[in-house]
């Protein structure tokens, strides 16, 4: 839900709530005050009627009103508080306020009933609860329109901003441009996310020039060492035991090259070097993956099945060569002899499974760096790593299941 939506149905329904406590209270309270003046206007009628006894001896014949009745009842004891009520008076559809109070004249006591008409007042808040009513909606329109007119405006700077920002990359040399605004809270924000993204791409120009130069820094004094051990390997003086040393410093080299060219990798995808994307016939792809690793399965007894299906996708070009390369030799490497492979690719997804004598691997922890289950194999643990850091950029999902001793993963678009 945007903020926008929140904050009108928020204020749409305060005020709703504010605005019928208050049409109530007011209500109520208007009421109180007309029914209060007609009760004064009852008992002046009631002192009129008892200065008219006093002085005549008698009560004053009742006069027919519209609004107003007036009757008398002998009563056989004595009345002597005053009673108001509101009801219905026979052959009357409006509401009248009745007073009752005890009068004696002559020595009889008579039970006096005045009752005036409220067909004015329940008129009268009629009218103003219908009014209160119309102003209401009125104000919640108003409130409305203003509420998407203004408001949205008001707005639009915050998500001119927000488009700026989803389309900047960093590693793109480009300036953010955001629209002028005049509310500071928007300035502010525009200032803080320039200065931030700023930042961003001088620290990102860093770590890129700096994993460049370690990489290539790196991999001259491997290849010297490499070679070196090479001329030492081939020398026919070495002993058996210093041709075993030789032989195992030249392993940790490679696994040490390796290694280094893993982490680069790494750091390339984690830095979004490659963003650019093409589509990419998946089914061409993984063909040609199958005739660059026929050989290397023929040699290894690997028997390898394929359903291909057409299947398009948006991928960096390189990052797909390097994923496929990845899955194809972790189900070679782990495989066993005479093992299978088998390879299923659907519209929206691509399957790889193997053979392997290997147990179930640990799905909390098999993407993590460094991580592998068999110390005693001469890997460096970043192969599923890097499989998992191009699927998050790339936008796929992947998935691993195990049973009947088959690895299989599963990626999906």
């Amino acid at each position: 839900m945007k903020l926008f939506t929140k904050y009108s149905r928020i204020n749409l329904l305060t005020t709703i709530i504010i605005f019928l406590l208050s049409a109530t209270a007011f209500y109520f309270v208007i009421r109180y005050i007309l029914i209060n003046q007609v009760d004064n206007d009852l008992k002046i009628e009631e002192r009129e009627i008892e200065t008219y006894a006093k002085e005549h001896g008698t009560l004053p014949e009742p006069i027919p009103v519209k609004d107003q009745k007036i009757s008398y009842a002998l009563s056989d004891h004595d009345f002597k508080t005053r009673r108001f009520t509101t009801d219905h008076v026979e052959g009357e559809k409006d509401s009248f306020r009745i007073l009752q109070f005890g009068i004696t004249v002559k020595g009889n006591i008579y039970v006096a009933t005045v009752a005036k008409s409220l067909e004015g007042t329940d008129a009268l808040t009629r009218s103003i609860l219908l009014i209160s009513l119309a102003t209401i909606l009125l104000i919640l329109a108003t409130s409305l329109i203003v509420n998407r007119v203004v408001l949205k405006k008001l707005w639009q700077p915050f998500y001119s901003s927000l488009d700026a920002l989803r389309n900047f990359r960093v590693d793109k040399k480009q300036s953010l441009n955001f629209p002028s605004t005049q509310i500071d809270e928007f300035t502010f924000m525009n200032q803080t996310i320039r200065k931030t993204t700023n930042q961003a791409q001088q620290e990102y120009s860093l770590l890129k020039e700096f994993t460049e130069n370690a990489s290539h820094e790196m991999q001259t004094p491997l290849a010297i060492i490499r070679s070196k051990l090479d001329l030492l390997i081939q020398d026919e003086n070495l002993s058996e035991e210093q041709s075993k040393t030789m032989q195992s410093a030249y392993s940790a080299i490679e696994k040490l090259s390796r290694l280094n060219q893993s982490l680069l990798l790494l750091a390339k995808i984690e830095n979004n070097q490659y963003a650019d994307t093409t589509s990419i016939n998946l089914k061409d792809k993984i063909t040609e993956k199958l005739n660059a690793f026929h050989e290397l399965w023929q040699n290894q007894n690997i028997s390898v099945s394929s359903a291909l299906q057409d299947a398009r996708v948006n991928l960096n070009s390189e990052l797909t060569d390097i994923l496929l390369n990845n899955l194809l030799s972790n189900a070679t490497r782990h495989n066993v002899s005479n093992g299978s492979i088998n390879i299923i690719l659907k519209e929206t997804e691509l399957e790889i499974s193997n053979s392997s004598s290997e147990k179930e691997l640990n799905s909390q922890q098999m993407f993590l760096r460094f991580f592998s289950q068999d110390k005693k194999r001469p890997y460096n643990g970043l192969g599923l790593p890097i499989i998992k850091q191009i699927c998050d950029v790339s936008g796929l999902t992947i998935r691993y299941f195990f049973s009947n001793d088959q690895h299989k993963f599963t990626l999906s678009w």
